[in-house]
């Protein structure tokens, strides 16, 4: 009876792991030293990427509203794609992706970047955005809701995102150049030595057409509102499953909400715990892709 309960007790100790969709383990792309991609919205860095690697609109689910088959003449995700490298330890990301209407201005006096609109997500909705979740740990670990918010802010606001990442990508970037918004208080994880964007589309804000976009995000175990020195950095090991899990918020018709969710890992509570984001692989270095000198 005592072995009964210390197993149970250890049970429930243990993360709750990532793990949609279920039974799918997705695959992140290894870039050698030589080839990892730059952050200027040219997919030619992703060319020798084998197809299996890259996800189309087909493996999302639309999670904010019912709907039939996928209209893409509304809203298609032509691809998307993860990679990592770990002598940079970054994980790369690129989305080639077509909407019929873009959003990506808003009339505003005040910057974007301040912190009271990074931490009350005043201009989250109402744009283009790619959601993007890391749990490099696999942990399973919470992105928000750490503390009665009113009661203890000081609480809440040092743990969000710390273990468990979750940023809005703006696509293409606000007003032209706010384009990261991370769900907590680490606004310094917008540097270039952790983040960086690229983007090319021949778009105009409420226009139509396709935008390829790529960004780099550092992974973290613990990040630290205070600065890099208090926080704790990932190593990103092959053969490693890390939680992961992205989203594309499509906004067609008002300056504060979305139209659309859609999201790979097909969970509607994909925003705020890495437990319900997808198992990724860093995979090795696919032998012989690269010839030398090519």
């Amino acid at each position: 009876m005592y072995l009964i309960a210390t197993v149970a007790v250890l049970l429930l100790a243990l993360p709750a792991l990532a793990h949609y969709p279920e039974d799918t383990t997705f695959k992140v792309f290894q870039f050698p030293d030589d080839r990892v991609p730059q952050m200027d919205g040219d997919a030619a860095d992703w060319a020798k990427v084998p197809a299996e690697y890259f996800y189309d609109y087909t493996q999302y689910a639309e999670l904010h509203r019912e709907r039939g088959a996928p209209d893409t003449t509304d809203f298609h995700v032509r691809r998307s794609v993860v990679g990592w490298n770990k002598t940079h330890n970054r994980l790369y990301f690129m989305a080639e992706v077509y909407d019929d209407i873009w959003r990506f201005h808003k009339d505003i006096t005040d910057s974007l970047d301040t912190p009271h609109s990074r931490l009350t997500g005043a201009h989250v909705h109402g744009a283009d955005i790619w959601e993007i979740v890391i749990d490099a740990d696999h942990g399973g670990d919470k992105v928000i809701h750490f503390a009665d918010q009113a009661e203890a802010p000081h609480v809440e606001l040092r743990h969000r995102s710390a273990y468990t990442q979750n940023y809005h990508l703006y696509i293409p970037p606000l007003n032209g150049h706010y384009w990261h918004w991370l769900w907590g208080k680490a606004l310094w994880s917008k540097e270039e030595r952790y983040s960086a964007v690229g983007w090319q589309g021949a778009v105009e804000h409420l226009s139509s057409g396709t935008v390829i976009y790529e960004c780099y995000l550092t992974p973290f175990d613990d990040l630290h509102p205070e600065g890099p020195h208090r926080s704790r950095r990932h190593s990103l090991q092959e053969g490693a499953i890390i939680g992961l899990g992205w989203s594309f918020l499509d906004a067609d018709t008002k300056e504060d909400t979305f139209d659309a969710f859609w999201a790979l890992t097909q969970h509607p509570k994909m925003y705020c715990s890495g437990e319900f984001i997808g198992d990724f692989e860093l995979m090795p270095v696919e032998e012989g892709l690269f010839e030398e000198g090519e």
